[in-house]
């Protein structure tokens, strides 16, 4: 005798379902692009920390972006690459951009500020320098750039004071050009500076 789920007309409805259902699992929604929005910090004492979620939804500008997300969706980390034959930024290049919420941006208003970026290089198209900028209302605002060693580091950057603060840009540099070369960012921490 035959098992009622094996009846024609309940077993291939089932079966549609379960492919459907299969079909849109494969597809990770959940890892799809998110429109740019701005991102809260997690306070470490007086160091505001992106890590995770506060890689959720950068702002691409010009770079090539990827937010490394676990199978559910939720932000690991930030890759970042210069396009191909991309030039060293200029003060008015917006770069990648982590776009702060109000709160956060309201503490480093109008003060110089310290900046650690902690990455991880790219096995293969690691990129050899990174640069950093606090964005805000001006058009122009300066880049720190430093040597990034081919390991997984920290890099400390001093940025000036900007009034208009919305957001901090990075950029990787590469003195090649034949591909995107990148770094892989694990974790942003920015403190006011007295």
């Amino acid at each position: 005798m035959r098992h009622w789920l094996l009846h024609p007309i309940i077993f291939y409805p089932l079966a549609i379902i379960i492919a459907g259902l299969a079909i849109v699992v494969s597809l990770r929604p959940q890892s799809w692009p998110r429109d740019p929005a701005p991102v809260s910090a997690q306070r470490d004492g007086q160091w505001l920390v992106y890590q995770g979620e506060g890689f959720n939804t950068p702002d691409q500008g010009s770079e090539e972006v990827t937010v490394v997300r676990d199978y559910f969706g939720r932000p690991l980390r930030l890759r970042v690459a210069q396009t191909v034959g991309q030039a060293a930024p200029l003060p008015e290049d917006e770069g990648t951009r982590i776009l702060l919420s109000a709160e956060d941006a309201a503490v480093l208003e109008g003060k110089p500020v310290t900046v650690e970026i902690s990455y991880n290089p790219l096995p293969v198209n690691a990129a050899n320098e990174l640069s950093v900028s606090l964005r805000g209302s001006a058009d122009r605002a300066p880049w720190a750039t430093q040597t990034a060693p081919p390991e997984t580091a920290t890099l400390r950057f001093n940025l000036p004071a900007q009034s208009g603060v919305n957001a901090i840009a990075i950029r990787p540099i590469s003195n090649l050009e034949d591909m995107a070369y990148g770094l892989e960012i694990t974790r942003i921490r920015i403190m006011p500076r007295t």
